[in-house]
């Protein structure tokens, strides 16, 4: 088997989600699925929790290089911060397996997302930390923050607003909160 195996696991268990609605899939759908044995679904991912943090991985790491790519104005934090939290905010509805993912029952969804929460930061870090340290030696960052708890920071920012009260709240509710307690916390003031 293979990385072909891997992705064809991945994919299977997307679309196991997507039928289900929520995280809260078997791993032998996921192989019935994946036109695999249990064994080697096994293999890839020991727990359902470890394959749901893999498809996660896989999505956020796409999600930010295009993130990245659409940013018009990379030399600007106060107009890229808020897309940084906002696009994977928005990302959620109307798009079938991230609505089953962030769903209210995939309560599996909590337990991986926290079992790689360190390498969440990771991929948010590997897109994020050329930004940062070009904002932070133009002067457009605070100079004494650490890159790496600041992806912490944007990551966990776009979590809590696609938590409950926050999530169906709209969408100048959610930029109002980033502008006040993200952006002033990253960026310096401009006239203070």
């Amino acid at each position: 088997m293979s990385d072909d195996a891997r992705d064809r696991i991945l994919a299977a268990a997307g679309r196991c989600i997507v039928a289900r609605g929520d995280t809260q899939i078997r791993m032998a759908a996921v192989a019935d699925e994946a036109g695999v044995v249990r064994s080697t679904v096994y293999r890839y991912f020991p727990t359902r929790d470890d394959l749901l943090l893999a498809l996660v991985l896989v999505r956020i790491d796409a999600a930010l290089a295009r993130l990245v790519r659409s940013l018009k104005r990379p030399d600007d934090p106060r107009r890229c911060i808020p897309r940084m939290v906002l696009v994977p905010v928005g990302s959620v509805a109307g798009d079938a397996l991230n609505e089953a993912l962030f769903a209210s029952e995939s309560t599996a969804l909590s337990a991986a997302l926290e079992l790689g929460s360190e390498q969440i930061v990771d991929v948010v870090s590997a897109h994020y930390d050329a930004l940062f340290a070009m904002w932070q030696d133009s002067g457009d960052m605070y100079p004494d923050l650490d890159r790496r708890e600041v992806a912490r920071w944007i990551h966990t920012a776009a979590l809590f607003l696609l938590s409950p009260p926050w999530r169906y709240r709209g969408q100048a509710a959610k930029r109002r909160f980033v502008d006040q307690f993200v952006v002033r916390a990253l960026v310096p003031q401009i006239g203070h």
